[in-house]
Parts: structure tokens; C-alpha cells; sequence
């Protein structure tokens, strides 16, 4: 009896180590995980054990094998998903806009223009990650991604409509605006909005036909700012 019991698992020991070889060259499954979990069928207590060894089939460990093989399949897209949010591309900026001429104390306004105007902040305080571009005005996603804008605008002039548009690619989001009576000659008004964006796409701040704003060749007045909250894989939106 105990001749044909020690055979029978001789077999199976071997048929296992097959299989378990090429489960091994298929998933990479540890070879120390697999030897855990088939020695942890022989075990348990004889009393409670209602079951030899050669009536475990090949058929349940490989069944055992393959969740094990999903299992660890999960936690490395898991791990993955880690490292890319942990090396994830820093995006964030800081311009100031710069006057096209300046009185003795380094004062001047931008507009106004017949048509609504690009704004270019040309002073780069912080680009990090390079998306915003000094010589256009305008951020490009580099990422897909959920972003956050801010921009304050600075005015000193009166009986003038004052103000900016934060425009994303040609669609405006966020507007600030003041009519400047004679009594009110200088104000600043900010305001901002968080965007979800694809890769490419742009944000920029627009002066709408009649408006004008002053800034400082010294003095960061008038200024617009953003940086990526989040990165979103694969542009689920």
C-alpha cells in the first residue's frame, strides 16, 4: 500500500514539476510562491485531511497556478501604474506680461485692438516642463492630463474697458472685466478655472476687442499661471 502511495505521488511530484516549469516560462510566477502553495496541501491535520495526496489532480493546481499567474498580473500592473505616477512629467508656470512701451517709472498698457488679441507674457518667471511658450502666450498640454489656471490683470486707466479671457484652444472658459469710470483709475481682478485637457491642447489668455490692460517692465502685475493636478492615462474623459 505504501509502495503504490509513494509511487503515485512520485508521479505526480514529476508531472507537477512539468507543469510548474512551464507555467514558470509562461506567467514568471516565483518558483518560492509555487512551492509555498503545494507544500500548504500536505500540510494539514491528518484528522482533517479526508483526502490523499493522489486526489489532488494535476487539473487543480493548474487552476491554482493560473489565478496565482492573474493575481500577480494585477499587482504588476499595479506596480506600473505607481512607477508612472511617481515618474510622472512636472508641468507647471508662472509670465508676466510686459508692456510694448513703458513711461519713466516702467508703466504701459497692451491694447486696445479692433479685434480680440492674443496676450503674450514674455517675462518667464517658471516653466517647468517647457508647455508654455513666451514667444506665442499660449500652454500646451503635454500630457492628458487635469490642469489648473490662474491670471490676474492689472489696469490703471480710467473711462476704459479693462479685463482678459482665459481661452482653451478657441473655446473662452473664464472672463474677468470692468468698465473704469472717471473716479476708479487703478484695480487688479483675477480669476481662474481647472481644465481637463487632452495632449496638444492649448491654453492662452485673450484681450477682447476693446478691452486694454497695463503691466510694468519692473513689476509682475499682470500675470498668468498653471500647473497639471493629475495625469489621466490615456486620455479617459
Amino acid at each position: 500500500m505504501w509502495d503504490g502511495l509513494i509511487c503515485g505521488t512520485t508521479q505526480l511530484h514529476r508531472r507537477l514539476q512539468v507543469q510548474m516549469k512551464t507555467m514558470m516560462k509562461k506567467t514568471m510566477l516565483p518558483l518560492q510562491l509555487i512551492v509555498i502553495v503545494c507544500l500548504s496541501y500536505g500540510q494539514g491535520d491528518d484528522s482533517t485531511n479526508k483526502h490523499s495526496i493522489s486526489d489532488y489532480s494535476c487539473g487543480t493546481f493548474f487552476t491554482l497556478f493560473s489565478g496565482l499567474s492573474a493575481e500577480v498580473g494585477n499587482l504588476r500592473r499595479e506596480v506600473e501604474d505607481l512607477r508612472k505616477s511617481r515618474n510622472s512629467v512636472g508641468v507647471a508656470f508662472s509670465a508676466a506680461l510686459r508692456p510694448p512701451i513703458q513711461d519713466k517709472e516702467g508703466y504701459g498698457h497692451t491694447g486696445p485692438f479692433q479685434a480680440d488679441t492674443n496676450l503674450v507674457h514674455t517675462h518667464v518667471i517658471t516653466n517647468v516642463g517647457n508647455a508654455f511658450s513666451p514667444r506665442t502666450g499660449a500652454f500646451t498640454a503635454p500630457v492628458h492630463g487635469v490642469y489648473y489656471f490662474t491670471f490676474t490683470s492689472y489696469a490703471w486707466k480710467n473711462e476704459a474697458n479693462i479685463g482678459v479671457a482665459l481661452y482653451k484652444n478657441q473655446e473662452q472658459v473664464a472672463l474677468v472685466y470692468e468698465y473704469q469710470d472717471k473716479g476708479d483709475n487703478e484695480d487688479f481682478a483675477s480669476n481662474g478655472a481647472t481644465l481637463q485637457l487632452a495632449k496638444g491642447d492649448t491654453v492662452s489668455l485673450v484681450l477682447p476687442s476693446g478691452f486694454q490692460v497695463t503691466s510694468n517692465a519692473f513689476n509682475n502685475l499682470s500675470t498668468f499661471s498653471g500647473f497639471l493636478l493629475f495625469h489621466v492615462e490615456g486620455g479617459n474623459f
